[in-house]
This record gives structure tokens, sequence and C-alpha cells, in this order.
């Protein structure tokens, strides 16, 4: 099995504009990527006969999560932010300094394919005060291509992501032992991690936003644009708008209906839920209201898979 070595985040066209391809894998190839903690994204990985406007099926087959561990200790409270304190882990649980214990539960926070290189693209990239390079756009813009911080998406969930470059150039980052609905404390339990992926062609699905597909659901991944589109428009209303309206053509797609049609079964079975509300523009109390704006949210629009049936 193709092994990618967490040391590539370091070597690997470390602050480069435009990546080139570490390598590549077979369509149904099973390889496995180390990622670090955070969001300093592992890749790109080519993908033979795959072009780009294909929708792929990026499946997640297997998580190793590595010690250290610890938990996150922000919020939307000044006076509820600190240290992060250690967790010990054993048996699936992770327990705390007192009191309380945790079952695991791991998850990838951003598979990602490259983005086309436009010159809004190409311009975040130049602009990035921390000079991440070409690894900025598989992590901040979240938007089409990239980072859901979504906790559904673990071992047996896939997500189908539409290529936006040749081969796709598969990116993957920001795993977590745990995460909350909201990423409310800007973070889960952090941690390096060796996940093993699989890639295939996506069928039977219309890929636009990202879809993660669970056994038991299909959650359409929707976040604001703002930072890709060089705006301040878009609010937490305006992303689930969007997640509402494209779900109707995702259903009206799958039933090869008309919107109308698909209306009914959204409007009584549609499930939103928040991947990262950090955010809000208000979202950190302080002694008022700021006058910041929405940025970096993102939902996911969730039905069962069985109201196809």
């Amino acid at each position: 099995m193709k092994r990618f070595a967490r040391d590539l985040i370091q070597k690997h066209c470390v602050g480069a504009e435009w990546p080139d391809m570490i390598d590549c894998v077979e369509l149904g190839e099973s390889f496995l990527v180390e990622t670090e903690r955070f969001n300093m994204a592992n890749g790109p990985i080519a993908v033979k006969g795959v072009d780009v406007g294909d929708a792929v099926a990026v499946n997640v087959e297997h998580v190793d999560i590595l010690p250290p561990f610890s938990a996150p200790n922000g919020g939307p409270f000044p006076e509820g932010m600190g240290d992060s304190p250690p967790l010990e882990y054993a048996n699936g649980y992770f327990a705390f300094p007192k009191n309380f214990r945790l079952k695991a539960r791991p998850s990838v926070g951003n598979i990602a394919v490259l983005p086309e290189p436009t010159n809004r693209i190409r311009e975040l990239i130049r602009t990035d005060h921390a000079n991440r390079g070409w690894r900025r756009i598989v992590n901040d813009p979240r938007a089409k291509h990239c980072h859901q911080d979504c906790q559904y998406l673990g071992v047996g969930s896939k997500i189908h992501l539409r290529a936006q470059v040749d081969s796709a150039g598969i990116c993957v980052a920001d795993v977590h032992a745990f995460i909350g609905q909201g990423e409310v404390a800007f973070a889960g339990i952090e941690v390096n991690a060796n996940v093993q992926l699989r890639v295939e062609k996506s069928d039977g699905w219309l890929v636009d936003w990202p879809l993660i597909e669970t056994e038991d659901e299909i959650m359409l991944f929707c976040s604001d644009t703002n930072i890709l589109e060089g705006t301040t428009d878009q609010q937490y209303v305006d992303v689930v708008r969007e997640a509402y309206r494209a779900m109707r053509e995702v259903v009206a797609s799958r039933i090869n209906g008309t919107i109308e049609e698909a209306n009914p079964i959204v409007a009584t079975a549609l499930d939103i839920r928040n991947c990262a509300l950090y955010g809000l523009g208000n979202y950190i109390q302080k002694a008022g209201k700021t006058e910041a704006n929405d940025q970096d949210i993102a939902v996911v629009a969730c039905l069962p898979k069985d109201v196809f049936a």
C-alpha cells in the first residue's frame, strides 16, 4: 500500500504558489496518508483516470489517531479560554483530568481536491500572511473543494467531490479524535493521524457542493464563500438557504424529477447541522456586540437515504 509520510508536509512544495503532485494512485487502490495536528495538508495526490469535471468518491477506510492528546479549551466566553488540558486514552475513551470521560469518535476534518487555479485563487495564495502557499487554498476558503469539519466524515463514510483539475489532487488534513457539531471551541481533539483512503468514480448523486455519504444519510456540505470571493456579504442564514436550495437539486436529480417534486421531502425531512460556527461575527462575547462579519462558517444539510425507497 502506498504511504504518504507526514514529513512531506514540511518537504513538498512548501510555500509554493502551486504544487506538483506527490505521486499517483489508481482508482480503487487503497492508500495511507499521514497527517499532522491542525490544518497543514498532506498532498496533493494524483488519481489516474480522473479528469477535470469528474465527480469522485473518497472512501474513509481506517483512521488511526496518535498521541499526545489534549482537549480544546476555547469557546465564546473569554473567561472560558485557557491551556489545553492533557488527556489519557485507553479502551476507546479519553479520560479528562477530573471527573469526565469521552468516547473517541475519529473523523477527518479536511478532505480536499485542488481548486481550479484562477486569478482569485492565486491572489489568495500570494497574499497569505502565514506564507502557507498553495496549502492555504486547500484549507481556508472551504467552498466546494475543501475543509468540512464534519463529525460524520469517519470510518465507513465517503465524500463526493468534483475534480477541478485533472487527476483531482487529493489533500488530507485536520483529523479530530472528537469534534462536536459547530466546533464551538475553535478546535476539537486535534491529533496526528494515519488515514487510509480509497478513491472511486462517483455515480448516482449530483455533485456540486461536496456530499458526505454514510450508511444511513446523505449530507450536502455548504459554507460561506466570503474568503474565496473577497466579499463580506454572506451570513449564516444565506448558507442555510443555499444548503436547502442545493439539496433540492440533489434530490431532484436522484429521482430524475423537478425541484417542485423534490421540495416536499426536503421541507419535511431536512436536518441542518453545524460544522463550524466560530466564524459568526458576534460569536465571541465582548463588552458589546461587535461589527464583525460572518466568515468561515459551514453546515451540512442531511437527509436519510431511505427517503428514496
